[in-house]
């Protein structure tokens, strides 16, 4: 069944390429993503407890660089993966597939320009994609003296077909990939790391805090101020994993801006997705996570319907992937600095 879905997509996107009728186009890729999202509901309808919201959860820290749609299909193939990764890449690292393997089927997408075309009519421009423009208008295009016709955005056209393999696959040794991938974060690194995140933060545009918080509240975002407000008084690793949950409100949660209505009435949703962020992020880092506890997102999803829980999914995904690429750009910009100040002589 998912073979023939994604045959069917393959299918599509070579009827998408050939066209030239923008409507057709349109139909087509309404067409696609009808079955990604069927295929997007049948992976989370496989869920049947706790311990797959985990192992899908962890699949986002191990495969990060794939989108939400590859996770899924991912998942559906091999929910025991360990390292996903091109043919070529392996190749490179030394490595090579084992005899009769079929390789994990995933979406790579093909986009097209859009291009914004001046126009002097009522003062408002057109815009069109590029492969529809005449010849008079693709060569003002490639002019560059001439800004009538510029490149605007790019839009996805269709998908194509790849294949991954997981290191289970090759002769990889898999207790390296364990130990690269889940290095433990140790109670003395803490702090350093906590502190690069309050970098990463600031960045962001936020500030943090510390205060005394009464009643247990361990901290809170003023998303409205742009302020992460830490409880004083906690362990480096408990102030790290309070650091991550309200970063990660501060950024999937800017619609709750004098909002307390929504948040109330849906306070379940919101603090379910910032706790799964902080989960992903936290399992990143190396951080212990056998505190957290995945039930409540296995529970609360079983509960409501599919198009809630894909856009859950979609912003915990895509949070989790943000927080940890602005963690890895300060961190790696950190270490270049230590780096040129241990290498600094000093007469």
């Amino acid at each position: 069944m998912l073979e023939d879905q994604l045959k069917n997509i393959n299918e599509l996107s070579f009827q998408i390429n050939i066209t030239k009728d923008v409507k057709e186009k349109e139909e087509l890729e309404n067409d696609i993503k009808s079955i990604i999202k069927d295929l997007k509901k049948k992976a989370i309808e496989s869920f049947k407890s706790e311990s797959d919201i985990k192992k899908f959860l962890d699949n986002i820290v191990k495969f990060n660089n794939y989108s939400y749609n590859n996770q899924c299909l991912i998942w559906m193939q091999n929910p025991k993966a360990n390292y996903v990764a091109p043919l070529q890449t392996f190749n490179k690292m030394g490595y090579s597939i084992n005899a009769n393997e079929n390789g994990i089927k995933i979406l790579f997408p093909i986009f097209y320009t859009i291009v914004k075309i001046k126009t002097n009519e009522d003062g408002k421009d057109i815009f069109k994609p590029l492969f529809s423009l005449n010849n008079d208008e693709k060569e003002k295009y490639k002019n560059k003296n001439d800004d009538s016709i510029t490149y605007y955005s790019q839009k996805l056209s269709r998908f194509k077909i790849g294949t991954v393999f997981d290191a289970s696959q090759t002769n990889m040794p898999l207790d390296k990939i364990e130990e690269k991938l889940n290095p433990l974060l140790v109670d003395p690194r803490a702090d350093n790391v906590a502190d690069i995140f309050v970098k990463a933060i600031y960045k962001d545009g936020f500030k943090v805090k510390y205060e005394e918080l009464k009643n247990g509240v361990k901290g809170y975002c003023d998303i409205e101020n742009k302020t992460i407000v830490i409880g004083k008084g906690l362990n480096n690793l408990m102030r790290l994993k309070v650091l991550i949950h309200e970063y990660a409100h501060g950024l999937a949660h800017q619609n709750l801006i004098n909002n307390n209505l929504e948040y109330n009435t849906n306070r379940e949703k919101y603090e379910t997705e910032a706790e799964s962020i902080a989960y992903v992020v936290s399992k990143y880092l190396g951080m212990d996570t056998s505190s957290y506890s995945l039930n409540y997102l296995y529970s609360w999803s079983k509960n409501k319907d599919f198009e809630e829980i894909d856009k859950s999914f979609d912003t915990i995904i895509n949070f989790s992937k943000k927080i940890i690429n602005n963690f890895d750009v300060i961190y790696e910009k950190t270490m270049k600095n230590i780096d040129m100040e241990s290498n600094k002589i000093t007469i």
